[in-house]
């Protein structure tokens, strides 16, 4: 419906009798049957009919709310009446309440729409005529009158058809395909579709409903049948269409006719509209998914889940029934006039606040349906068991032949659900609901099975379980599962019933063991060490075996309580067995620990008189003699065993017989590593010989030396050093030449996952001339690999200086400024402190002065930049001076032969750069992906085609390197300006906002001063006294934490800088709030050396005060030095409110003054104008809403109109005439009683 009262109205019939003639009013979408605003006699004299024949067919597949409006042609207003219950709908319009019933539910519609004729009156001679019923404009019962009627009918055939097991949204499609051939049916064809096998099949599965205009059967039993139904849908209207009813009706305004009748005052917003939609829709979409849960398998196994599903439902029904009235006894008020708009968002806004809002819903439905989900998996996994869930657990605890009943439980189903108390308690009325302290009793009971923790103990105990009927499987033990609620054991549990007893024990598996430990006795024993057995260990066993007999079974021996240690004896010399502890527990459940192996002792011992005869860098030599050896066969060899000294791994060489000196090398340099032997005589080895330690040489550092990384190919890391003070963070790679040649410098940027790190890894490499060949790449940054693309791997701004030497293939040193991607996951913070990281760096004495190229590196598949992106091309380039401008070029990552397309998106976006000489884009492509990749052993395809990436890259690098000779660097004076102003522009957007947000206060409590005085207008007359409440804002200390910095004013206890990075006082004038040696923030603008780091900060408290009149009264007649009544205390009032908003719109030229610097120097302008800034205020206000907001935001629009002028002026912009008489009556309105500014804020603490 229009939002006018005065237009006419077009809206649906939706089956409702409408004539010529009738009333109607639209604030209840109400028609008034039989009564008619003319006699017939003029109605029929007044007809216009033409003939209108149209017919629409169109197949849906939708069935939300939105959908069913848009196919009935239904307007926001009259939907929200209908969603209310104002109307009831007939014929074709019942297809709008027809819902699925579950979400299973494949649905097709299918439309029929015809026209046949338009009605129309006559209203220039109506206008004048004389009315019948002329009380009808005194009345208030109607608003409107049908003055056209559009003739027609209409049908809805609903397809529905289960598809549990099928893809509903590829049966919908299919479906929607065949009907669509409904389109090519002639009246005289033979009700019948050409279909295939396929779609025959398809719709056969269908059932089948229909909603109409005309006289249709409710139940159709085949989709055959529907076709016939649909074809003799034309013959139905009747021969002169006499059969058809109103589809589209126009109403027109009473007032227009007379000024005494009734009007539409206003209608309901589209966002409101769309809410209370969405409400009803989330309510229904609940409905439909409980009914879904409710038909699942765990459902219906565990009543208790059934039980808590079906209450959500029940209750959410109740509910929407509850919105429905409250809805539909609002929206005819609203449309009145009656009532605001404000009650229907206060019904939404209590909507949201309640436990019915569709977030909540739906997390509970998504916790339900997981819940789910993970008991038919665990149901299915018992039923592979044969075991079932069981409710004869009596019967099995009184048969005499059963000893044990093992029962797998899930005490969690049965546990109460806060939620479902939350929502009952909502709707009970106020007086009846459950105290606070019920309900947080609930929460606390209410525990959340779902984690993955829970999850993974259910998984074990299920192991656990399965383990257990294996090893039972006698019929004295019996096992079943059920649902069983135990507070001592929260999680799914296993519970033995043993010897009829109903007293469940929770069965606890036996830990597992620790590795045994074993220690050679003699050539036929050794004895076994075990740790202590735990509490559920019923029996405790050590297990042996020779280990190449793995098909053997173990042999054991008991433990009593509290040995440790036992002694096998009986074993074979020179054999090797295998050894393991097994804890048993209850029903025979055992764990066994991990195996260790031993050899029987042989009786040859180690080798003797061991020594070192050389020692090297990466080597060491040793020599022998034989061992003592008794009663065994002839040595076979020696072993070696060595590791490093800080290892626990042990390595191993073998030599041959007769051989008394062994060599070991591949050593690392300047290492200690512990060494031992064995002899090897066949069958078995001896114990070690005594164990020594040998420390390789220490070889003498080359500054070229390189640290390896394994990998092929290998891959070398550069051999960094840092330079300077420690101040500047900068690397060096060489030895500066002595005689220096020319350096060139290159920063470079970009966003997180750009490439950038690899660029400059691929640079090196180049630069040291490696060829694809080569067997090894070399790393100048190596990333942190366990960082995700998703956050930058570079954490510092880096420069590497890399001085020149024999061999580069550029002919210059080169600096290069690495620095942290913007734009990563940890958001515009993070992007803050890349900011500050890069003034810092440019501000460090003997860093950067000048640089000869910002290289901007950009992924080439960027086609079109989003918010996003757009936000971080803007973030980096507003880090620069405008003069930078031709020294920044694009280095494009991933690109291939084709010209990539960021290029376009860099040109849309008007990102300042580089130019060749025919205006295109200054660009060089790179693409790095082979950089690392290995070199050898690949198919020949895969070779080459990595090698012509290689040989691509080679050829850009050239290409770049050649282009940066030409390059002539640029100061970076400009740019570290920026970065100050930016800087500090911030400190005093934060500084200032308290003032503003005080001086909005000011206005408030101005507007309730005015407010009370207007109301109590017969006391001041009088000169009564009266009292009233003003909200006034207070400063207040608020202590700050230990060893944190700030800057406080003391003329003005004004905190102007939070938190400080200056801790002495004496350097104050260094604190990002100070400019010229004065205050930029606090109200006095006050000099440095007045400010001071204390212990607190001033905050602002919002407190109610108290006030008479004769107090007001005394204050302005002191002030202005005269007598004071009403009438100009009033008027002082308005001067006053003028003069505060003045000083308000003041403090915001001092932040349109620094904008504007940054706008005349920087590259990129800040994103935030003063207005833009002021937008951010009202953005808090509404998201914070604390009270009073709203008149604070109506403040504050009216302080943006001014502050937009300043901007505007700032800008150089024209400003017309009107403009500059605000402007000039707006500054003069800063002088009066608060000319200083100063002066105002001390006069409002």
């Amino acid at each position: 419906m229009a939002s006018s009262g005065n237009d006419t109205i077009e809206t649906a019939a939706l089956g409702r009798p409408f004539q010529l003639g009738m009333l109607y009013d639209c604030r209840k979408d109400a028609l008034l049957p039989g009564v008619t605003l003319w006699d017939q006699d003029q109605l029929q004299k007044n007809t216009s009919v033409r003939q209108q024949n149209d017919t629409e067919l169109i197949v849906s597949t939708s069935d939300s709310i939105e959908e069913k409006s848009t196919s009935l042609k239904i307007s926001g207003s009259l939907r929200l009446s209908l969603l209310g219950g104002l109307v009831n709908v007939g014929g074709s319009a019942k297809y709008f309440q027809d819902i699925k019933k579950s979400h299973k539910q494949g649905r097709v519609t299918l439309q029929y729409k015809t026209t046949t004729k338009f009605e129309t009156l006559t209203m220039s001679d109506l206008a004048n005529g004389q009315v019948s019923h002329p009380n009808v404009f005194e009345d208030d019962t109607a608003t409107h009158v049908v003055t056209a009627i559009l003739y027609g009918a209409g049908a809805y055939f609903v397809f529905d058809r289960e598809s549990s097991e099928e893809d509903k949204n590829q049966v919908e499609r299919e479906v929607n395909l065949t009907f669509k051939k409904l389109k090519f049916l002639t009246v005289n064809a033979e009700a019948s579709l050409h279909m295939d096998e396929k779609e025959k099949a398809a719709v056969e599965k269908f059932s089948c409903s229909v909603h109409g205009d005309f006289k249709l059967p409710s139940n159709l039993t085949s989709f055959n049948e529907a076709v016939r139904v649909y074809k003799s849908l034309p013959n139905m209207l009747g021969g002169n269409g006499e059969h058809a009813v109103p589809l589209r009706v126009w109403l027109y305004p009473l007032v227009k006719l007379d000024s005494r009748a009734s009007r539409l005052q206003r209608d309901i917003s589209n966002p409101l509209i769309t809410r209370s939609s969405e409400a009803i829709e989330s309510l229904n979409q609940t409905e439909m998914r409980c009914r879904d849960t409710l038909k699942d398998t765990a459902a219906t196994t565990f009543p208790a889940m059934e039980k808590q599903v079906e209450d959500l439902m029940q209750m959410c029904s109740q509910y929407k029934l509850d919105f429905i009235k409250k809805l539909g006894s609002v929206l005819p008020s609203i449309r009145g006039g009656g009532k605001e708009e404000s009650f229907l968002e206060d019904i939404l806004a209590a909507h949201d606040k309640s436990p019915f809002n569709s977030k909540d819903l739906d997390e509970w439905l998504k916790t339900k349906e997981k819940e789910s989900i993970t008991l038919k998996s665990f149901m299915k996994q018992l039923e592979k068991l044969g075991v079932k869930m069981d409710d004869s657990l009596d019967d099995l605890l009184f048969d005499p032949d059963v000893t044990n009943v093992v029962c797998f439980s899930f005490p969690s189903v049965d546990q109460h659900d806060s939620f479902l108390v939350k929502m009952s308690n909502h709707l009970k009325p106020a007086g009846v609901k459950d105290t606070p302290g019920e309900s947080s009793d609930l929460q606390v009971r209410n525990i959340n099975w779902l984690s993955n923790d829970t999850r993974q103990t259910m998984r074990k105990q299920l192991q656990v379980f399965k383990e257990l009927k294996k090893l039972n499987n006698s019929d004295d033990t019996k096992f079943i599962a059920a649902s069983k609620y135990d507070g001592s054991h929260p999680e799914a549990c296993i519970f033995i019933y043993e010897d009829g007893s109903n007293d469940a024990v929770c069965f606890v598996p036996p830990s597992k063991p620790a590795t045994p430990t074993t220690t050679p006795v003699s050539c036929n024993s050794l004895t076994v060490r075990v740790s202590e057995p735990d509490s559920a260990t019923v029996e405790y066993r050590v297990e042996y075996r020779v280990k190449q007999k793995q098909d053997t079974e173990w042999a054991s021996h008991p433990l009593e309580k509290n040995q440790d240690t036992v002694t096998l004896s009986g074993l074979k010399s020179d054999i090797e067995y295998e050894f393991r502890t097994t804890a048993v527990g209850k029903l025979s459940y055992t764990v066994s620990s991990d195996v260790c192996s031993a050899v029987i002792l042989t009786t040859a011992g180690p080798p003797t008189q061991v020594k070192q005869t050389e020692v090297k860098t990466s080597s060491i030599t040793l020599t022998w003699s034989i061992p003592s050896v008794q009663q065994c066969e002839s040595v076979k060899g020696y072993i070696i065993e060595f590791k490093e000294d800080n290892s626990n791994q042990w390595q191993s060489k073998e030599t041959e017989t007769e051989v008394y000196t062994f060599t070991l090398n591949d050593l690392k340099k300047n290492t200690v590593y512990s060494i031992r032997m064995r002899t090897d005589v066949g069958v078995g080895v001896s114990l070690p010989g005594e164990e020594f330690k040998i420390k390789t040489k220490k070889q003498q550092v080359d500054k070229k030396e390189l640290t390896l990384v394994p990998g092929d190919p290998p891959v070398y890391l550069l051999n960094l050093k840092p330079a300077g003070d420690g101040q500047l963070n900068k690397q060096v790679f060489g030895q500066a030449p002595t005689t220096k040649p020319a350096n060139k410098t290159i920063m470079v940027v970009g966003a997180t996952g750009s490439g950038k790190t690899t660029l400059i890894n691929g640079m090196i490499n180049y630069i040291l001339g490696v060829d694809w060949e080569d067997n090894c790449r070399f790393k100048l940054i190596n990333e942190e690999t366990n960082k995700t693309q998703a956050c930058s791997q570079t954490s510092e701004v880096t420069a590497y200086q890399i001085y020149h030497t024999d061999g580069f293939q550029v002919p210059y040193s080169l600096t290069i400024i690495d620095t942290p991607g913007f734009g990563d996951t940890r958001g515009i913070k993070k992007d803050k402190e890349i900011t500050d990281k890069i003034r810092e760096f440019f501000s460090l004495e003997g860093g950067i002065d000048s640089i000869d190229a910002v290289c901007f590196v950009v992924q080439s598949a960027l086609a079109r930049l989003t918010h996003t992106q757009k936000y971080i091309f803007d973030a980096i380039l507003s880090i620069f001076g405008k003069d930078i401008a031709n020294n920044i070029i694009a280095l494009i990552t991933f690109a291939d032969g084709k010209s990539p397309p960021v290029l376009e998106a860099i040109k849309a976006a008007e990102i300042p750069c580089a130019t060749n000489t025919d205006e295109s884009i200054l660009h060089f492509k790179f693409n790095n992906s082979v950089l690392f990749a290995k070199n050898t052993g690949a198919k020949d395809d895969q070779d080459n085609f990595d090698h012509m990436f290689w040989k691509m890259g080679k050829a850009s690098m050239k290409t770049f390197f050649t282009h940066l000779t030409s390059m002539k660097p640029q100061s970076l004076t400009l740019t570290k300006e920026v970065l100050e102003e930016r800087k500090q522009l911030e400190a005093i957007v934060v500084g200032v906002q308290p003032m503003i947000r005080k001086g909005l206060s000011k206005l408030e409590e101005i507007n309730t001063t005015k407010a009370a005085l207007q109301n109590h207008e017969t006391h001041m007359k009088e000169n009564e006294d009266f009292e009233y409440e003003v909200e006034v804002e207070k400063s207040e200390r608020i202590d700050i934490p230990p060893r944190t910095f700030i800057t406080n004013c003391h003329g003005c206890n004004y905190t102007c800088h939070y938190p400080c990075g200056i801790p002495n006082d004496n350097r104050k004038i260094l604190c990002d709030a100070m400019n010229n040696g004065k205050c930029q923030v606090c109200p006095g603008k006050c000099v440095w050396s007045d400010h001071f780091n204390m212990t607190y900060r001033w905050d602002i408290k919002r407190v109610k005060e108290k006030r008479t009149y004769q107090e007001l009264k005394k204050k302005y007649e002191a002030a202005m030095g005269e007598k004071m009544d009403s009438e100009k205390m009033i008027k002082r009032l308005e001067e006053e409110y003028e003069q505060v908003q003045g000083a308000v719109v003041e403090m915001m030229e001092t932040l349109t003054k620094s904008l504007q610097r940054l706008r005349d120097i920087a590259l990129r302008p800040d994103p935030l104008s003063t207005p833009d800034y002021i937008d951010l205020l009202i953005q808090t206000e509404e998201h914070e809403a604390k009270h009073g907001f709203k008149q604070r935001i109506e403040e504050l629009r009216s302080v943006r109109e001014r502050a937009v002028l300043l901007t505007k002026l700032a800008e150089g912009g024209h400003l017309t005439g009107q403009e500059k008489s605000k402007l000039k009556k707006m500054k003069s309105n800063v002088k009066g009683i608060f000319n200083d500014i100063c002066k105002w804020f001390q006069n409002i603490l």
